[in-house]
């Protein structure tokens, strides 16, 4: 992990695009350095429950990808909430009031390894009763990770992010296209469109492609830390 990398705030140009399947490949891939990579995904809304309370499926899953034992998931997703909707209505459905300070308190990483966090749809979704998933990565100061499904019209949704991500003053450490159908036009070149637009690695992961496929692709490009071979954006 090189100094300048201390962590990501992997975000989405949506719900459901693959954050998570993103991010436990990249905990991996950190792994695999020798590194003790941090998770955290501070509030997750539609958990089902479980045999200590709501379980947290996203949040879990990022607690074994990072090698950590289940019971940190304490401490990975403190804030947890029934209803499957944007957490902030879920939280105060719950007579919560969710603020930016209470998570960005539960972000704060322990030891050495670098911090991994996830937020909750897309950049500019509500996140709790006074912020945004990017008032909270303009609060880290991580670098962020934007995952979009690799699909038509992803790119107005990916270029709005930049734009924004530009705006607050942070930098995009990189795009990751995750083809999640298999019915795309085959000539459809979100990617090339993309590097045409920004100097960060813009990694395509293939519909079907496996967890630990994508591991391999990340720890050939600047997301692991490491300076990849120059032409490693594929």
């Amino acid at each position: 992990m090189s100094e300048t990398l201390q962590g990501l705030f992997v975000t989405g140009t949506d719900t459901g695009v693959g954050k998570t399947f993103v991010g436990c490949a990249l905990l991996e891939c950190w792994r695999q350095q020798g590194l003790a990579p941090q998770p955290r995904k501070p509030v997750e809304s539609g958990c089902p429950p479980g045999p200590d309370g709501l379980l947290p499926e996203d949040g879990l899953n990022l607690t074994r990808a990072a090698g950590l034992p289940d019971t940190a998931i304490a401490l990975v997703t403190p804030w947890r909430f029934p209803d499957a909707i944007a957490p902030d209505q879920a939280a105060a459905n719950q007579g919560v009031h969710l603020t930016l300070a209470e998570l960005a308190a539960a972000c704060a990483g322990e030891g050495t390894g670098p911090r991994l966090v996830e937020g909750a749809g897309g950049f500019y979704s509500p996140l709790c009763a006074d912020g945004l998933n990017a008032d909270l990565a303009e609060h880290l100061g991580l670098p962020v990770l934007l995952v979009a499904e690799d699909r038509l019209g992803t790119l107005n949704t990916c270029l709005l992010t930049l734009e924004a991500l530009e705006r607050r003053g942070l930098s995009l450490a990189g795009i990751v296209l995750n083809r999640r159908r298999a019915d795309c036009d085959p000539r459809l070149d979100n990617a090339t469109a993309l590097r045409a637009r920004t100097r960060a690695p813009v990694i395509t992961s293939p519909e079907g492609i496996t967890r630990a496929a994508l591991v391999q692709k990340l720890s050939i490009s600047k997301l692991s830390g490491r300076t990849p071979p120059e032409d490693s954006r594929s």
